[in-house]
């Protein structure tokens, strides 16, 4: 029975060097091919882009941390709210930040709650009381009273907000933004299962 490695011979060496520069450029070309492939991607270039923009945008943000995610709303979207009641317990934990971009425009007082909560003196008060407060009635909502008329720098916030979705083909909430540990962004459109959000969360950095 072996007891210990014995170095192999010249010749095998030589083949083994052989195979592993082989083998390397098989790998530097499909990571070639799959960077391509990301590139080319419809999906993966308009993530690109609104990441690029983003910082146009008005947010409310919730917990501390560097691994952000941004996350576009309406106040009375009943998936966007299912979106904030799940993230519940991993907001603010592992450095996870929510940035919660308002777009008032799915209800006729989409408009005023949202400029409510972006003309607050606490905006994250106002969207958890918006949240907190859901009317579940025939016809669901957020619980914020909508602002009736809203300054012109808050006008502009949520003009800007849903600019920014339009420019990206987007017309639905929730959407979710954010970047993998590969600097790559990513597009989320709709309310994932929850062991589906749990993976995607932890992948924001």
């Amino acid at each position: 029975m072996p007891t210990d490695c014995p170095l192999p011979s010249r010749r095998r060496v030589l083949r083994w060097v052989a195979l592993v520069a082989a083998l390397h450029g098989v790998m530097a070309r499909a990571a070639a091919a799959a960077e391509d492939d990301w590139a080319a991607n419809p999906d993966a270039a308009r993530a690109a882009r609104l990441w690029a923009r983003i910082g146009q945008a008005s947010w409310v943000a919730e917990g501390n941390g560097p691994r952000i995610v941004y996350v576009f709303v309406d106040p009375n979207c009943p998936f966007s709210h299912k979106l904030y009641l799940a993230t519940r317990s991993v907001v603010g934990r592992d450095g996870l930040q929510l940035r919660w971009i308002i777009v008032g425009t799915l209800h006729a007082s989409s408009p005023g709650k949202a400029a409510a909560i972006l003309a607050a003196p606490d905006p994250l008060a106002a969207f958890r009381h918006n949240e907190n407060d859901w009317d579940f009635s025939e016809i669901p909502g957020g619980g914020i009273r909508p602002l009736a008329h809203p300054g012109a720098a808050v006008r502009h916030k949520l003009q800007v907000n849903a600019a920014l979705m339009h420019s990206a083909g987007l017309d639905s909430f929730p959407v979710m933004l954010y970047r993998t540990a590969n600097g790559r962004a990513h597009l989320i459109n709709g309310l994932l299962p929850d062991n589906t959000l749990a993976i995607v969360l932890r992948s924001a950095r």
